[in-house]
């Protein structure tokens, strides 16, 4: 099959920019002809580039052009959209339509629905614009990016595309990380009958065993992660076991500086490469996920199943789909410190057998997270709309 990937990257690399690395060299690896279509957002700085990046976000004649070029030379049997915001915008779609190829848009985040993407305002989740089916809650908070300027011109795009059918009629299959995602998705400008649920991947790792008497924390440190909620924990005095946080963000700092206090049970590491990072998940006892954001899929969730390490996460978004309590991990009600002690306390203690949790992960992720799992589903997608000739 020849499958022509195209994604707007981040001005910072983040998960999403992984993953679809992750996917497009797993389509290689099985044989099919893969061309990327790689945008950024780099040229966006000074007034008059921002206003006409403005003007661009509803519908960009330049991007069209070369998405065009692009199929009408590789010709593939499907696109597969990843991010269009904001130097690409919508016009992939009437490109890819206009060369009558089917196309697969994968939902990252909640941006159809927010001009954020997050669903998350003032340390809560937000869904007034979903609620409300308008974007002027946004643009009145100044959502994305902190502009109003900037959340009324993605707003505007994405609803006037609603209008005119875009979303609609021009996307074939909608591709959602959790049921949960979908189902927040569905309906007001998605049509729920064309969304699939297909989670996240990573390559298969050797398992660990535990043993290290310490759980882990491992991402961004920003208020959304739920750090300030392991912070909190830690000041009470409530951390029944040590519990180690590698990464960085803007909340390093004060983790930092409350893990050099006397008593606590912190360990700030910084940021460590992936390799390191799988040495302490093979070494940890549990790890912590104590977001208060509707997360998409986190892909250390996989990589810690990968490892057969079990998870221990708030209670919110389509988290507790990936980590089934009692079975691969536990919850807890997200920004509760006390109840991510107590819980903590269940793995320190033994409560819980660490010795099945672990086999029901490592046995989780053979099952719905590794690779070859991941290119089934998906090819079971594709297959959907796609018919080669």
């Amino acid at each position: 099959m020849r499958i022509m990937i195209i994604h707007n990257r981040y001005r910072e690399r983040g998960g999403e920019d992984s993953v679809v690395d992750a996917e497009s060299s797993m389509l290689e690896r099985h044989g099919h002809c893969v061309q990327r279509l790689l945008f950024d957002n780099d040229g966006i700085s000074g007034t008059f580039a921002k206003v006409l990046a403005a003007a661009e976000i509803f519908y960009s004649a330049r991007s069209a052009k070369r998405v065009e070029a692009v199929l009408d030379t590789f010709h593939p049997d499907i696109v597969h959209v990843h991010n269009f915001v904001a130097t690409l915008s919508p016009s992939v779609f009437f490109a890819a339509k206009s060369r009558s190829v089917p196309v697969v848009m994968t939902l990252h985040n909640y941006r159809l629905a927010c001009p954020s993407g997050v669903m998350f305002r003032k340390g809560a989740p937000c869904e007034e614009c979903q609620e409300t089916g308008s974007f002027l809650p946004a643009v009145l908070h100044g959502c994305y990016r902190g502009s109003r300027f900037g959340s009324a011109a993605l707003g505007g795009s994405i609803a006037l595309h609603s209008l005119v059918g875009t979303w609609q009629n021009r996307v074939d299959r909608y591709i959602a990380l959790t049921q949960f995602a979908a189902e927040k998705m569905g309906g007001r400008r998605v049509p729920l009958e064309k969304i699939r649920i297909k989670p996240n991947f990573v390559p298969d790792a050797l398992p660990g065993e535990g043993g290290g008497g310490f759980a882990l924390y491992v991402g961004r440190l920003s208020q959304e992660k739920g750090v300030g909620t392991i912070l909190e924990a830690d000041e009470m005095g409530l951390l029944p076991m040590p519990l180690w946080i590698a990464g960085n963000g803007p909340m390093a700092e004060d983790a930092r500086r409350l893990a050099q206090r006397p008593g606590s049970q912190l360990r700030v590491i910084g940021l460590i490469t992936r390799e390191e990072v799988q040495n302490l998940m093979r070494r940890a006892e549990v790890l912590v996920l104590p977001s208060i954001w509707y997360e998409g899929f986190p892909v250390v969730c996989a990589e810690a199943y990968a490892l057969g390490l079990p998870i221990l996460c708030s209670r919110i978004g389509g988290l507790p789909e990936i980590v089934l309590e009692g079975n691969t991990g536990d919850h807890f009600s997200p920004g509760d410190a006390p109840a991510l002690a107590v819980s903590l306390r269940r793995f320190h203690d033994g409560a819980l057998d660490s010795l099945r949790l672990r086999q029901a992960a490592r046995q989780l992720y053979l099952d719905k997270y590794s690779e070859e799992r991941n290119y089934e589903t998906l090819m079971k997608i594709y297959n959907e709309i796609v018919v080669v000739t």
